[in-house]
C-alpha cells in the first residue's frame, strides 16, 4: 500500500518543490505528483528539481495530458527525467483540467482514446519499439518502463483507465460518486480482458486503486477544498450537479469566471452541499473504512501549503493503517 502527495501549492517556485520533495521523502511519503498547468512553471523542469534533492521518493506529472504536447515530446521528456532520477519515475496521465478546453479551446471528446494510445506508446518505447511504427524511428534516449497512473471522473476515462492503467487515481471524486467511479473502472479492465485473444498472458493485471480524498483539517485544506468544489462543477455529470442543486446558469457563470482566472468570485457561486459531497472525514480511521470499501490499495494527500507536508503524510499513513483493520467483509 502506497501513500502518496499531491503537489497543489499555487504557481510553485523550484524552491518550493525542492522544499516539498525533500519533506515529503523526509516525511515518509512514498511519491509526489507535480502539477501540469500551462500557466504555471512546467511540470518536468519542476520534477527534475525534485529529482536533483531526493533519492527515494518516486516522481511524475500528476497530472500530464495527451493533448498540449506532442506524445513524442511527453516521451522524452519522460526519458530525460529518468536520466535524473532513475526508476524513481512514474506517469500521471488524464484528460487535462478544465482550462484545455475553455482557454486553449480544444475539444476533449476523445480524451479516452487519446490516453490510451499515449499509454501504449510509452510502454512500446519502454521496451525498445519505435516512436513511429510506420518510419520505424526510434528515441535516442533510453527510456525504461514506468508505472502509468491515469487520474480519471468522466466514464470514458475511467473505463479507459481500467483498461491500461497500472494504477487508477480517484481525485476528489464525489463521495456519492465513488462506487460508480470505481464500477466504471472494473468494466474497462473486463471488457480488455474480453476483447484479449483466448490464451493471451499478456492481459493486464486490475489497477491498484489511489484515493485522493480532500480533507478540511484547517486553512490551507478549506481553501483547496473551496477551489476543488469550483472545478467539480464544471467536471461532474449533470445528474451530480443537480444533486447539489446547482443550476445551469450558474454553471455557465461559474465557467465564465474561472476562464477569467477569477476563482474566488467562481466559488461564491457554489453552494455548500458540493464541498460536503467532495470532503472526507478528517478522522483517519473514518477514512480508512471509505478506502477499503472501495478497494483503494493507496492513498493520496493533496498538500497546499510546505508547513503541512508533515501533518497530511501522517494523517495518511494512519488513514492506510485503518485499511489494513478493516475485516475483509468490509473491503470490495
Amino acid at each position: 500500500m502506497t501513500l502518496g502527495v499531491i503537489a497543489h501549492l499555487e504557481n510553485p517556485s523550484y524552491e518550493h518543490v525542492r522544499q516539498l520533495a525533500r519533506r515529503a521523502e523526509e516525511a515518509g511519503a512514498d511519491w509526489l505528483g507535480a502539477p501540469d498547468a500551462f500557466w504555471w512553471r512546467d511540470t518536468w523542469l519542476l520534477l527534475a528539481e525534485a529529482a536533483r534533492v531526493t533519492s527515494r521518493i518516486q516522481l511524475g506529472p500528476l497530472v500530464t495530458n495527451p493533448y498540449l504536447r506532442h506524445p513524442f515530446v511527453t516521451v522524452s521528456a519522460l526519458a530525460s527525467l529518468q536520466g535524473l532520477a532513475g526508476p524513481r519515475v512514474f506517469i500521471g496521465l488524464g484528460a487535462g483540467g478544465s482550462e484545455v478546453r475553455l482557454a486553449a479551446r480544444i475539444s476533449r471528446r476523445d480524451a479516452a482514446e487519446r490516453i490510451e494510445q499515449l499509454a501504449e506508446l510509452v510502454r512500446r518505447v519502454s521496451s525498445g519499439g519505435p516512436l513511429d511504427p510506420v518510419s520505424g524511428r526510434t528515441l535516442e534516449v533510453p527510456l525504461y518502463p514506468v508505472r502509468v497512473t491515469i487520474g480519471a471522473r468522466a466514464p470514458s476515462v475511467l473505463r479507459a483507465a481500467g483498461k491500461v492503467a497500472d494504477e487508477v487515481l480517484l481525485w476528489a471524486v464525489p463521495n456519492s460518486d465513488l462506487e460508480r467511479s470505481v464500477a466504471m473502472v472494473r468494466e474497462g479492465y473486463e471488457e480488455a480482458k474480453r476483447a484479449a485473444p483466448r490464451g493471451d498472458q499478456t492481459v493486464r493485471p486490475y489497477p491498484r486503486l489511489i484515493w485522493g480524498p480532500v480533507v478540511n483539517t484547517g486553512p490551507s485544506s478549506k481553501a483547496l477544498l473551496a477551489r476543488v468544489a469550483t472545478y467539480a462543477v464544471l467536471n461532474n455529470r449533470s445528474s451530480v450537479r443537480r444533486s447539489w442543486g446547482v443550476k445551469p446558469e450558474d454553471v455557465d457563470r461559474i465557467r465564465e469566471l474561472l476562464v477569467a482566472g477569477a476563482v474566488a468570485d467562481a466559488a461564491a457561486l457554489v453552494p455548500p452541499s458540493v464541498a460536503r459531497d467532495l470532503s472526507a472525514d478528517p478522522d483517519p480511521e473514518k477514512a480508512g473504512a471509505v478506502a477499503a470499501k472501495i478497494g483503494a490499495s493507496g492513498i493520496a494527500v493533496a498538500v497546499t501549503d510546505l508547513g503541512d507536508v508533515e501533518a497530511c503524510v501522517s494523517w495518511g499513513r494512519r488513514a492506510l493503517a485503518a485499511t489494513r483493520l478493516m475485516p475483509a467483509s468490509a473491503r470490495t
